[in-house]
């Protein structure tokens, strides 16, 4: 972590004026992207996530630490117990229950406006949530499902008193469970139905994603660190920071290398970095007769050979993307989640740098020179990335291929990917469940009953990786679970259906009036900030 030694001696009011900090227990903070919503459940991307975060709370964390749950246990292969924390009140003074509980689990289930939630499948092979009492509730599963505890992180509790709840209420994986009545999409949308249990309690929310939100003074836990907290969203990162320097905000994330400098040698200013979760790789097209985007001179997918893609892979200097580029600030990745994560093993070597042999296995598979590949990737996503695709093109070429750099708002790059109109694209993923989830849902066949598979952009199959994933999903015994999650991940490793390339750091620049200390998932949040002084009041 670095940081930028503020030693300038202040007058009272003259100094806020100098940094652009606000003495007042007041934070301002700009995101890198909008948030989209309030509704816990409909996204799951990491602006909406961290401002859904202050109002909203799980059963566990997402680091794993108990939230409304005091403890947990599998009664037998399919009852997880969780006893619930006494004594929590919602935002609007409602006692929080087990029944808010199986409402919340209904809710996530439920198709709002005829769409979708986005979280919906982390209910997975759950068959039937049950009170037992006001403050134990019962998950029941279809089969053995021991990663249940780790999905219902995402599972954000509501209060039932926001619902009109029929005579019964009885969960089912529709969402109907007996309610007559969820609060509509336009009534979340007003922040009426914004009521959790959460550090903070809602004030606004705009369209653009801007909002307020203010200390929740009757929390369960310790209080927030702040008495209230504006977040707005800067799409652009050279805007952020000048509007950091300007004194419009006191804390912004995704700063790049090149805005970084504008903080050297100003002591009003520093910023803090965390490694993350994030992996930043490659999605390759390895399963189609034709990849979009990628052509040869024979007509065929070159992709679908193992050795183009080790070519692919070995012609990269990842060190020097991160020297270079990332100014340090990122990893070299070794396999496709970032080995310091609980669950990785640490001991697999980095991904290795060899431009003899990438020509070599080119060659070997007879395609030396013929060769067409369109890398897609979204501007202004992660942290320098086009110059990292920029870098990538080059590398490539060096051994014959022909890249045709494609850079676009996330907004299309998203459309086009979704559509799988992308046969090579950057991509950047991470999982608060650990590296099998992610691997899982980026390169296993999909398998609802245990909620695996997903997300195979890369149209991906191999029977190998799926068993080890089956295996890890049902196994109860942690160590033999570890075994078959890396056994998965050095099968995903060798076939390269994407290639890895390194671990992003999080990074946030702040004023030096605060310190930070951030989170490897990429949330902002505004406890991350703590005030280091306040100064005596003028009278």
């Amino acid at each position: 972590m670095k940081h930028i030694n503020f030693k300038t001696v202040c007058f009272v009011g003259l100094c806020a004026s100098m940094m652009g900090s606000v003495y007042a227990d007041t934070l301002r903070m700009a995101y890198s992207v909008a948030p989209s919503t309030i509704d816990p459940y409909k996204s799951s991307a990491s602006a909406t996530a961290s401002l859904n975060e202050h109002l909203y709370e799980a059963l566990v964390s997402r680091t794993n630490e108990k939230l409304l749950a005091t403890s947990y246990g599998w009664t037998d292969d399919t009852t997880l117990v969780v006893n619930l924390r006494k004594g929590v009140k919602f935002h609007n003074g409602a006692d929080f229950t087990a029944e808010d509980v199986v409402y919340s689990s209904c809710r996530m289930m439920y198709r709002v406006g005829g769409k979708k939630n986005m979280l919906t499948s982390a209910m997975g092979p759950v068959t039937d949530v049950v009170a037992i009492d006001d403050y134990t509730v019962a998950f029941k599963t279809v089969g053995l499902y021991p990663i249940l505890i780790q999905k219902l992180k995402s599972l954000s509790i509501l209060d039932s008193g926001d619902a009109d709840l029929g005579p019964t209420l009885k969960f089912d994986n529709t969402g109907d469970c007996g309610i007559t009545r969820y609060p509509t999409k336009d009534e979340f949308a007003t922040g009426k139905y914004a009521n959790g249990t959460g550090k903070y309690k809602y004030e606004s929310f705009a369209n653009t994603g801007d909002a307020v939100v203010v200390r929740n003074d009757n929390y369960w836990g310790e209080p927030g660190n702040w008495d209230r907290v504006e977040m707005t969203s800067v799409a652009n990162s050279g805007a952020r920071m000048a509007g950091l320097l300007a004194g419009d905000y006191d804390l912004i994330e995704n700063p790049t290398g090149e805005d970084l400098l504008a903080l050297e040698g100003n002591s009003a200013y520093s910023y803090s970095t965390m490694p993350s979760w994030r992996t930043i790789f490659l999605i390759l097209d390895v399963g189609s007769d034709v990849a979009p985007g990628v052509t040869a001179s024979d007509g065929s997918n070159p992709l679908k050979d193992i050795r183009v893609r080790q070519a692919l892979s070995l012609s990269i200097d990842r060190d020097a993307i991160v020297d270079k580029l990332m100014g340090g600030n990122a990893t070299v990745a070794s396999q496709f989640a970032p080995s310091y994560q609980d669950g990785a093993d640490s001991s697999m070597p980095d991904m290795a740098y060899d431009v003899d042999k990438a020509r070599q296995l080119l060659a070997e598979a007879g395609y030396s020179d013929s060769i067409s590949i369109d890398l897609r990737m979204p501007t202004a996503k992660y942290q320098n990335g086009t110059r990292v695709g920029q870098a990538i093109a080059q590398y490539w070429s060096r051994i014959g291929i022909q890249v045709n750099l494609v850079a676009e708002p996330w907004s299309v790059f998203r459309k086009g990917r979704s559509a799988r109109e992308l046969g090579v694209f950057m991509y950047g993923w991470g999982h608060p469940q650990g590296p099998a989830q992610m691997i899982s849902y980026a390169f296993g066949t999909r398998n609802k009953p245990l909620n695996l598979g997903g997300s195979n952009y890369s149209n991906y199959s191999s029977p190998d990786f799926d068993a080890a994933m089956t295996a890890w999903a049902v196994e109860t015994d942690e160590a033999k679970a570890f075994e078959y999650n890396q056994a998965a991940m050095r099968v995903a490793v060798e076939d390269l259906p994407g290639i890895p390339l390194y671990y992003q750091h999080s990074i946030w620049a702040h004023t030096s009036d605060i310190s930070v200390s951030g989170r490897p998932d990429e949330r902002t949040f505004a406890d991350m900030a703590t005030k280091n002084y306040r100064p005596l009041e003028a009278h």
